[in-house]
């Protein structure tokens, strides 16, 4: 009878240890495996990428005939017409003569030989074809630059630089005038929006540091892009004709955010897990909205844990967070 009573004691033990076991895997070991990531407060951008050359007012200035050039205003100085902007001195001859405005505007040295094919009255009725592959062969002068080849597509004149008869020495460029840009779209598959870019609509646009509207003036039929006007002079667009903009094509929305992956489908319910005092509790929550990485959630405060690896079974987990 001692015997039997000292078998069953020792069956309760294991029974007790292996619940033990269990228990401690369940609350600990399962919790360890789980990452976290912290809500944090942001902003859901929705933007597209688009390639964009500009369009000015640009007058060239032009050397009578060679000789060093001294430059009398500096780049981006605004010069009223008849103003001098630089000297230039016949070589081996006693013989100066100044170079002057012939428009009121803004003066740069830059110049790029599109002055007079990238304008105003020109933008919006050229053969866009005929600007893709400018733009191809732009391109490709590039690489062979890079690659040792004698190719430069744009001229900055310094001071006291030697410049031939009807060499470009600057150019005045009309600030007061709106500029233009011809916008490249890829495939119209890739385009969140295609409907807003048409003739007479208006669109937001990030240039540089600067966020405004601008109204489309001409749609390719083909998909090759937009002409737009802005609503004012674009800083920097006389000296880098062509870069990037980006396409506002929806008002972001902003709030807490958490990576998308912590978004999880409890029967009918969405939410996502979230640690509170050692405990991962599941909580519903509204999604405003979302892009490829995050969604911005309306009920959840700022600074909570959520599980990024979300799964059946975390309810009421004991859980540590330090692999945030």
């Amino acid at each position: 009878m001692t015997g039997r009573k000292f078998l069953y004691g020792v069956l309760a033990v294991l029974v007790i240890a292996s619940a033990g076991i269990v228990w401690y895997y369940r609350w600990h070991a399962a919790g360890g495996s789980i990452k976290f990531a912290v809500a944090q407060t942001g902003t859901i951008h929705h933007e597209h990428t688009l390639m964009a050359s500009f369009a000015n007012q640009e007058v060239l200035l032009t050397a009578p005939f060679a000789g060093q050039v001294q430059f009398t205003c500096a780049d981006g100085e605004r010069v009223r017409r008849g103003e001098t902007v630089a000297n230039l001195n016949r070589e081996g001859y006693w013989q100066s003569q100044d170079i002057r405005a012939e428009a009121v505007g803004l003066f740069f040295r830059q110049t790029d030989g599109l002055e007079t094919v990238f304008t105003i009255g020109n933008l919006e009725y050229m053969d866009w074809n005929e600007l893709l592959r400018w733009h191809a062969g732009e391109r490709q002068a590039e690489t062979d630059e890079h690659s040792g080849e004698d190719q430069q597509t744009q001229e900055d004149i310094q001071a006291e630089d030697f410049v031939y008869a009807g060499e470009f020495v600057g150019k005045i460029v009309n600030n007061l005038i709106p500029s233009q840009a011809f916008l490249e779209l890829p495939d119209a598959r890739e385009l969140p929006d295609v409907e807003a870019l048409t003739a007479g609509r208006t669109i937001r646009l990030t240039v540089g540091q600067e966020t405004l509207s601008a109204r489309v003036l001409r749609a390719s039929e083909e998909a090759l892009g937009v002409v737009v006007v802005f609503p004012h002079y674009i800083d920097g667009s006389a000296t880098q004709r062509r870069q990037e903009v980006s396409w506002i094509y929806r008002t972001p929305t902003s709030g807490v955010l958490v990576p998308k992956s912590a978004v999880w489908d409890q029967g009918e319910e969405q939410g996502v897990f979230l640690w509170s005092e050692g405990v991962i509790h599941f909580k519903r929550v509204n999604i405003l909205d979302q892009n490829e990485e995050y969604v911005c959630i309306e009920n959840l405060n700022s600074g909570v844990p959520v599980v990024t690896t979300p799964r059946d079974g975390l309810e009421g987990l004991v859980a540590d967070v330090k692999n945030i």
